[in-house]
């Protein structure tokens, strides 16, 4: 199954392949790539011959988040319509991914950066390559985090690291990565994709029903509140198009500079 964002390949040990194919944009989400994730996730959630799920990007990096060069739709009065991307961009592809029963290894072989990092994080396995790094980036532009971000991270590393890696928005190596537990598994490079590889094979092995229901007990106290969580986000997030500071840092982005903010 095939399209022209979202390459999926089912091998006949039952492993899906989805790989991320946006390379000439370091695979930043669109809607194009948002629309391909949630049908692909749907369709594998309803296959009974996949047992596992790889997620890979195609070229150099593994997700750089949205796709700010294609820009946002408009509300009435002219501003950035960030709420209604969210919902109808990010949200359906982040939640099929939640929803999958069958196990996920993401091979992060290249940057994760903002809804990049998210995907990273709602893998149930993820190998990184050792020279690469995860980076909630949403601050460096003026804007929040979302997809999930605010909830996963703090689940993961506590509300106070949470809120510091948040707001200084700094790139976290793999090491790091690793000690905080975001990742599950640091390798070379050339080692992620056969080390993911692996990992799939193994889980096609083994006990899928058992799996997807350790799965949906994992995620059953999460699951609802990560989605009100996205929703706030949308909300929050939409406030923040009136400021003076969005504005900067969307310009600076593509102007590759650093933006000049005055928190206004």
């Amino acid at each position: 199954m095939t399209n022209d964002v979202v390459n999926v390949d089912v091998t006949e040990s039952g492993v899906a392949r989805v790989e991320l194919n946006r390379p000439g944009a370091r695979n930043a989400w669109d809607d194009t790539l948002g629309d391909g994730m949630a049908a692909a996730f749907s369709d594998l959630a309803a296959r009974p011959d996949v047992r596992a799920v790889v997620l890979t990007g195609a070229g150099t990096v593994f997700c750089a988040g949205a796709d700010l060069v294609a820009g946002f739709p408009t509300t009435g009065d002219g501003r950035d319509d960030l709420r209604s991307v969210l919902r109808r961009r990010f949200h359906p592809a982040f939640l099929a991914l939640l929803d999958l029963p069958q196990p996920v290894v993401a091979a992060v072989h290249g940057p994760a950066i903002g809804a990049g990092a998210c995907l990273a994080l709602a893998a149930d396995i993820a190998v990184m390559a050792e020279d690469t790094y995860l980076q909630f980036r949403f601050t460096r532009i003026g804007l929040m985090p979302d997809v999930a971000a605010t909830g996963l991270l703090a689940e993961l590393v506590g509300p106070a690291r949470a809120t510091e890696l948040m707001l200084l928005a700094d790139p976290i190596e793999a090491a790091e990565c690793q000690r905080l537990g975001l990742v599950s598994r640091v390798r070379p490079t050339a080692e992620v994709a056969g080390t993911a590889g692996d990992l799939a094979e193994r889980l096609a092995t083994g006990p899928t029903r058992a799996y997807a229901a350790t799965k949906a007990a994992i995620r059953a106290w999460s699951r609802r509140s990560l989605a009100d969580q996205m929703e706030l986000e949308a909300g929050l997030q939409q406030t923040l198009v009136t400021t003076d500071d969005w504005a900067e840092g969307r310009a600076a982005f593509r102007e590759r500079r650093e933006p000049r903010y005055t928190g206004s």
